[in-house]
């Protein structure tokens, strides 16, 4: 946890993060080979974001419950 509490650790997480569970939607939603229409780099943002608030909510948890 003590990695955590550093900001670039945690953005580099969720970007691994986001980038994983949108490649995971991605392929149980139908044909992985077929071409990509929309624009997945948004999407891979908006759980990058979700993951990064979550993994801050979790270090604050921490710090409170250690104080």
């Amino acid at each position: 946890m003590k990695y955590l509490k550093k900001t670039w650790i945690r953005i580099i997480i969720s970007l691994f993060a986001g980038s994983a569970i949108t490649e995971l939607i991605y392929i149980w939603t139908g044909d992985p080979n077929r071409p990509r229409g929309e624009n997945s780099s948004i999407i891979l943002l908006i759980f990058a974001f979700i993951v990064y608030g979550i993994l801050t909510l979790m270090v604050k948890k921490s710090n409170k419950t250690t104080l």
